[in-house]
């Protein structure tokens, strides 16, 4: 594989958390946008809160092979997984208030490495994000009940809107967001 360097990636993205003010700071294009849950947790309590969530969102799978055939089949067992007790020390270990805030912004930067939440396109980012904000039927107000509306990211790239519902679509079949109801 060819290596390649691409300069300035992020400089067309923009992120903000899902708050009324951050409207401001969002494109008045059109574009593309994604909802992630921010790994945002205590900074006192780093480690219990981490724990606690991987706890609930990550099973230990197991594989097995039907009849002697190459056919793998997972086997969610529903036993949790916490952190390694090496991690538990190392996040413990992490004692002083500024490097304990350095680690919650850099966990909040590295949200975007998991799933997104959601997928969409706009014609006015700006409006959108509102939209999901403010109406019956946006993001926030089906999904309210998960997660306070400042745990999430809200993470924005403009585009042509000539191409922006394929993007959208695209990127909805290769990311499969948990909350998009439609598959393409």
């Amino acid at each position: 594989m060819e290596e390649t360097v691409h300069d300035n990636f992020f400089k067309n993205f923009t992120v903000v958390t899902a708050t009324i003010s951050a409207a401001d700071y969002l494109p008045e294009t059109s574009g593309i946008y994604a909802l992630y849950h921010a790994f945002d947790f205590l900074e006192n309590r780093l480690s219990d809160h981490i724990d606690t969530r991987m706890k609930n969102t990550v099973f230990k799978t197991k594989f097995s092979e039907k009849d002697n055939r190459s056919k793998f089949i997972v086997d969610t067992c529903g036993e949790s997984v916490g952190l390694s007790q090496q991690m538990n020390q190392f996040i413990k270990a992490v004692s002083q208030p500024k490097e304990r805030r350095i680690l919650k912004n850099l966990l909040i930067s590295c949200s975007i490495l998991q799933r997104p939440d959601y997928i969409g396109t706009a014609s006015n980012l700006r409006d959108r994000f509102i939209q999901h904000l403010e109406r019956d039927d946006g993001f926030f107000s089906k999904y309210a009940n998960l997660r306070l509306n400042d745990e999430f990211l809200f993470i924005c790239f403009p585009c042509p809107k000539n191409i922006s519902r394929e993007l959208e679509s695209l990127l909805i079949q290769l990311c499969q967001p948990k909350f998009n109801t439609q598959r393409s």
